[in-house]
């Protein structure tokens, strides 16, 4: 019989302890090759390039893995190393098993090798008991909690996890400095003289955030807390293949990288505000889940969005139903959010529009209620109902000339404007041949308004529809208003067209592209003129050109540099009357403008002139820069990396760009506010008062 127990040592020598075999790593050299070798045999257990995965390994043996525990049993030195016996009961001691091939010497490559010899290492205990959190600095920037260290990862992503402790992890998320302030307009770029306050001492400006999504959010908490009305993010969807992340943990630090941000935009929302996030079926309920949490289960709604039509050759799908559906989730900070009613506009009613070519009307008198004109039964049976019927007085309807057909005289009248239709069914009879105006009240039984007594007006034999039962008065981008005709919105859409979309803005991008119109519906569910809109995924800027031609303020953070498809190109096109997109729905002629500004860098220079480093000879170089000028890891000493320079020339490129963002003080990316006067980040005079207008610091202004 076989058990499994999990004890937890600190492996020293080769004694047994109570009745337990402790394993001395520096002599059992032997051991370990002999178990790689037994290991090898599990083709669960080897990577593509025939290496041991050490944390697959450990997950099997957690679960108790009925072929693992075969194989270890197969080798009698193994057998006797991994497992003891009690009372006749074989035990499988799975942390001994963990902890021996988790230490840095079992299976050791030469990256790990070289940072063994110098010193740059953190040991060999796990993260879940030394209560570090891991950072993961790929292409952007994420914070993970616990879980993903350097495992599994197919030996395909440039750079490894590394961890701070939590305290370094308040000083990450401390507020930053910001510099390359630029206020653009249509006449250009200017510097920027000051920020733009309401009443209320809140900046009214148009802000393009250009560094690490994560440390901007956190920077915006003391001026933005609770202003934001809508947040629109359509984030990395980590698919399979995509750089964003290695794909063998994308889904765990994905989701971490998620969280981190979702927490400090929780904060920035308004109490009414809504948050809606863009993603695809694969991350979906996982997602749900996790926004589930942090906005305390206030899910307002799940929007399918069809996205693509079918390829029209079933034979070409994969799956089961071709997928052409992407999904928004919508939650509320708070539980109720009656403030906002979402509807589509259908169309404004003006001397142009199919409303007003039906809809012509009017009503020149409200119709008093005389007596009872008559009195009909509707249904059978038990279902009879009996409808009483009365004549109306001074009731005229009179046809609107066309040349009144206008946005402002469908305003004025708005609630005396109808027109007449056939009644069908057991109805049309009562009436066919009726002159005159008559009144009743009916509950109908079916359709929308099933249970609900209706009242309804008939003229001259035909039902009278007034315009307002399914319209009402609106504010249009431009701060005038329209009678528009309504209906509420659904969750479903799939009458938006995500073909030519490619130049709206004068930008492009090559996936991922939302066409504008998708944006101008959100924003009208969930704002009116003035209010505040946020997307700290910009990309090229969809979001906040729409903002701004519908008279929105808005934030948006990208870290990422799109070159000529950048967000701040797309908004100086706007300014200047770009006329695609939504330009013409909205009468957008151009005007307005924004502000840029960057978080202040640091080491995050040196990062990214690693990750752009192409050859060995550039890397060397920008190794001897970095000691002198960045601020490097407190476990590197410069004079150790120099001595074994040779061991480090021996490691590939991709090695040598992990070794030396690891080299890196992570805490020090991006130049900290409370650091602002320190010589060593030589900030400007300029900066220095815009930083401190900004953050209403009002020291030595």
């Amino acid at each position: 019989m076989l058990y499994c127990i999990s004890f937890c040592y600190n492996f020293t020598n080769l004694e047994t302890e109570r009745g337990i075999t402790i394993i001395k790593m520096n002599t059992g050299q032997n051991l370990l090759e002999q178990l790689k070798k037994l290991l090898t045999k599990d083709e669960r257990l080897v990577a593509k390039d025939g290496q041991i995965l050490k944390n697959k390994a450990q997950e099997l043996a957690r679960g108790n893995d009925a072929t693992l525990l075969k194989l270890l049993l197969s080798d009698k030195q193994i057998k006797n190393i991994f497992f003891f016996e009690v009372e006749g009961v074989l035990i499988f001691d799975k942390e001994k098993f963990i902890r021996f091939i988790s230490n840095k010497e079992f299976l050791p490559d030469s990256y790990t090798a070289f940072k063994n010899k110098i010193g740059l290492t953190t040991g060999d205990e796990y993260l879940s008991e030394s209560k570090e959190v891991v950072l993961v600095w790929p292409y952007k920037d994420c914070v993970l909690e616990g879980g993903m260290t350097k495992e599994d990862q197919k030996r395909d992503e440039v750079f490894y996890n590394e961890t701070l402790a939590p305290d370094d992890i308040d000083r990450l998320l401390a507020p930053k400095v910001f510099t390359n302030f630029k206020r653009i307009d249509k006449k250009g770029e200017h510097l920027l003289d000051g920020f733009k306050r309401d009443e209320h001492g809140i900046i009214k400006n148009n802000l393009i955030i250009k560094g690490n999504n994560l440390l901007a959010l956190a920077s915006l908490k003391k001026q933005f807390a609770r202003k934001v009305k809508l947040i629109y993010i359509d984030p990395p969807y980590a698919k399979k293949g995509d750089t964003f992340y290695n794909d063998n943990f994308s889904r765990s630090s994905w989701l971490t990288f998620m969280r981190n941000r979702l927490l400090i935009a929780k904060l920035l929302l308004s109490d009414n505000g809504v948050i809606l996030v863009q993603i695809d079926i694969n991350q979906l309920p996982y997602l749900q889940t996790l926004m589930g949490e942090v906005f305390d289960n206030n899910l307002q709604s799940l929007v399918s969005i069809k996205v693509k039509s079918p390829s029209g050759d079933s034979s070409k799908t994969e799956k089961y139903l071709e997928d052409i559906s992407e999904y928004i989730l919508v939650f509320a900070k708070k539980e109720k959010i009656s403030n906002l009613k979402p509807i589509t506009i259908k169309e404004i009613v003006d001397e142009n529009s199919k409303t007003a070519s039906q809809y012509h009307s009017l009503l020149i008198s409200n119709g008093n209620i005389r007596n009872k004109a008559f009195e009909f039964f509707v249904g059978s049976g038990k279902s009879k109902t009996k409808i009483e019927v009365y004549n109306l007085d001074g009731f005229q309807l009179m046809n609107i000339p066309r040349s009144k057909w206008s946005k402002e005289y469908y305003i004025l009248n708005y609630q005396k404007i109808g027109r007449t239709a056939k009644f069908s069914g057991e109805f049309l009879n009562q009436f066919k041949n009726k002159k005159g105006a008559f009144y009743f009240k009916y509950t109908p039984t079916r359709g929308k308004n099933a249970g609900l007594e209706t009242e309804i007006y008939v003229y001259n034999g035909e039902g009278l529809i007034m315009l307002e039962t399914f319209s009402q008065i609106i504010e249009l981008d431009d701060g005038s208003k329209a009678v528009a005709k309504i209906e509420p919105a659904t969750n479903l859409i799939a009458d938006i067209s995500w073909q030519g979309i490619a130049n709206e803005g004068g930008v492009t991008l090559g996936k991922g592209k939302k066409p504008e119109e998708l944006l101008k519906r959100i924003i009208e569910w969930s704002t009116n003129r003035g209010d505040l809109v946020m997307d700290y995924h910009l990309g090229t800027g969809t979001t906040c050109a729409v903002a701004h031609k519908m008279g929105r303020q808005y934030i948006g953070i990208e870290q990422l540099d799109y070159g000529e498809n950048d967000s701040a190109i797309r908004l100086k096109n706007v300014i200047r009357g770009d006329q695609t997109g939504v330009s013409k729905a909205v009468d957008w002629k151009g005007g307005g403008d924004f502000v840029c500004m960057e978080l202040a860098k640091w080491n995050e220079n040196w990062a990214e002139r690693i990750q752009e480093a192409k050859t060995e000879q550039e890397l060397m170089k920008l190794w001897d820069e970095m000691k002198t000028k960045a601020f490097l890891s407190y476990k590197v000493d410069p004079k150790v990396i120099d001595a074994n320079a040779k061991e480090f020339t021996d490691l590939s490129v991709e090695d040598q760009k992990k070794f030396l963002m690891e080299c890196l003080d992570k805490n020090q990316l991006y130049v900290n506010y409370s650091e602002i006067d320190d010589t060593d980040y030589n900030v400007n005079e300029e900066d220095k008062k815009l930083n401190k207008e900004f953050y209403e610091d009002k020291s030595d202004i």
